[in-house]
């Protein structure tokens, strides 16, 4: 083929096209960000404990309950958030009406299972266990 039979590139054609797909993603993004930044109005803060093999890391962390996980984020429940930069599973193990960090809180990303996988009887377990 020489180069007079190659079809010409729309320049201003693909330079929309990437605009309009940018403006797409951004009003996606907002409207994720503004669900996640609705919490629950009862016991807003969850404290997960998660699952990592670092010894240091064994401790609760707090995250913030969207409204959308609300009814099934209840203590024994199997969470993924958001921790280091990546997705992480986790174990609601109290709900709580405030929480003891200053900051924002970042929200629970996903209910795995609303069911409690994760009894108070196995979790005290799992506790004394752990700090021996």
């Amino acid at each position: 083929m020489t180069p007079s039979d190659e079809p010409a590139l729309e320049l201003p054609g693909l330079v929309r096209d990437k605009v309009a797909e940018g403006r797409a993603k951004a009003a996606a993004t907002r409207a994720r960000k503004a669900a996640e930044a609705q919490v629950a109005d009862v016991d807003p803060v969850a404290r997960v404990v998660l699952d990592l093999p670092l010894a240091h890391l064994d401790r609760v962390f707090d995250y913030a309950v969207p409204v959308a996980m609300a009814d099934g984020a209840v203590p024994g429940a199997r969470v993924k958030v958001r921790f280091a930069g990546q997705d992480v599973d986790g174990y609601v193990v109290e709900r709580a009406a405030a929480s003891e960090h200053q900051g924002r809180l970042t929200p629970l990303r996903r209910l795995v299972s609303p069911e409690p996988v994760l009894s108070p009887a196995v979790g005290d377990l799992c506790r004394l266990v752990a700090d021996r």
